[in-house]
């Protein structure tokens, strides 16, 4: 008999990526929703037998799929037997539609590298063998909500995002690479990967215009928060930049060129665009009470970039300085924690209080919760009635230097899993020496920097985070 084991987190725990093991509900009921039985680590082998001891007499295979199996008293890593259930499948079903559906731990899109059509006509990317990419395509990365999968499954390019040799945008004018590494828990197990990235070419039907986003989503739901900004946000920038930006540049009506200019009207794009996103997350079937998402974008219009930031995930741009012989930031987005002034004011202004508690915290004024880490997120519905916002910081950087295939002005979008034990400089030198040093390609040196920041989180702490980034050559 077949019962199955899917480990989940314990949102008790959450800061510290620790998980549990359960025991999912009978696929053959499509309307019930999963259920977990818990039970500690040192009971494992146990599970088989008290799936087999339920009293209710119903089968206990499980239409869950990608987890591991646990055939009598043998454990499993296969998901193969369990394939043609894809469409009972209590915790992930696919939905090949136009329409992005709402996300729940219960129902989630499945991720592909392939060509996927859609209603609407968009395909995601995929490399062609001149190394360019499909027009208006879109490459996803990430894990999937509610599912922790071994470590062969979790490095594979379908969950990772990274595939040899990278991309190029479909004017030939940037070249880029992803990599979503889901995080270890104390025992050293791969847990559910909360980070996602995007990244959308020939965005709003524009050949010269290219947007990447790097997701971090935390609390119970974080995955699925992370992954629906993930969609819905590229969708409502490419909407509100057609409102604000293409419409009255055809009438005339407002130029784009002059960098105040550039700088309001895109940064009342982002704005638009974030407010849509928090509208649809609220009408989601969500729970985003103390969940949410951080989300830093990068917008590339032929030689300008405007960068956006919402949370803790930060983006640097970088440039060779011919003068100094080195590469050198252009920019560094801020993260917005609640402990900055400007933020604290904020969330106090509007009867929030802000104190540490391993970080410093946003907490409710006589309430401990919710203990957010950061003072803005897509999400947070409980801290959002204290100051929390969603409001993105914009910043446009004019005229980055392209072309230099030696020496490639660059752009690194990460989560704070690369952040918490590396600086933006010692992320600018270790970036720097893969091009100049390692001549790697950017899907190469993505791949190495997501590997820096692994070894060290393993150096320093008993958990190894989360960790995506996407860099970017110009």
């Amino acid at each position: 008999m077949l019962s199955l084991v899917v480990d989940v987190v314990d949102p008790s725990r959450r800061d510290r990526g620790t998980f549990i093991d359960a025991i999912v509900c009978d696929p053959s009921s499509p309307s019930s929703t999963a259920t977990a039985a818990a039970t500690s680590h040192t009971d494992k082998e146990n599970l088989a037998d008290d799936a087999n001891a339920d009293e209710s007499g119903q089968d206990s295979a499980m239409g869950c799929i990608f987890t591991r199996v646990c055939c009598e008293d043998e454990l499993m890593h296969n998901h193969d037997a369990l394939l043609d259930d894809m469409d009972k499948a209590v915790v992930l079903t696919k939905t090949p539609t136009g329409t992005l559906p709402r996300l729940s731990r219960t129902a989630t899109t499945m991720l592909s590298l392939e060509p996927l059509a859609s209603k609407g006509g968009k395909k995601r990317a995929k490399s062609t063998s001149n190394g360019s990419s499909t027009s208006s395509s879109a490459v996803y990365g990430g894990g999937i909500p509610g599912v922790a999968l071994d470590d062969s499954q979790a490095d594979s390019p379908e969950y990772t995002g990274a595939v040899p040799g990278g991309y190029t945008s479909h004017n030939n004018r940037l070249r880029w690479g992803g990599h979503s590494r889901a995080g270890n828990d104390p025992l050293r197990r791969r847990k559910e990967n909360q980070d996602s990235f995007s990244v959308t070419d020939c965005f709003a039907d524009d050949s010269n215009a290219t947007f990447f986003a790097v997701l971090d989503g935390h609390g119970p739901e974080g995955a699925s928060v992370s992954q629906f900004v993930r969609e819905v946000y590229p969708e409502q920038l490419a909407a509100a930049f057609r409102e604000l930006v293409i419409a009255p540049k055809s009438t005339g009506q407002r130029p784009l060129r002059r960098g105040s200019v550039a700088t309001d009207v895109l940064g009342e794009t982002f704005q638009l665009a974030a407010q849509r996103v928090s509208e649809e997350l609220t009408a989601s079937a969500l729970d985003i009470s103390v969940s949410g998402s951080t989300a830093v974008g990068l917008l590339v219009l032929e030689r300008d970039v405007f960068v956006a930031n919402v949370g803790d995930s930060r983006a640097i741009v970088a440039v060779f300085s011919e003068a100094d012989g080195r590469y050198v930031i252009r920019h560094e987005t801020k993260d917005h924690k609640p402990e900055l002034p400007e933020e604290r004011q904020r969330i106090e202004a509007q009867n929030g209080r802000v104190f540490e508690w391993g970080t410093c915290r946003v907490w409710l004024q006589d309430v401990d919760m919710p203990g957010l880490a950061m003072s803005r997120s897509f999400g947070d519905s409980i801290a959002k009635t204290i100051g929390v916002t969603s409001e993105p910081a914009v910043v446009f950087v004019d005229r980055v230097p392209v072309g230099d295939k030696d020496h490639p002005s660059f752009a690194v979008l990460a989560s704070d899993g690369v952040w918490e034990f590396m600086s933006s400089e010692e992320c600018l030198t270790f970036v720097s020496d893969c091009i100049l040093t390692a001549k790697m390609t950017p899907q190469q040196a993505v791949d190495a920097l997501v590997t820096e920041a692994t070894e060290r989180w393993n150096m320093e702490e008993d958990v190894v985070d989360d960790i995506t980034a996407v860099i970017v050559y110009f």
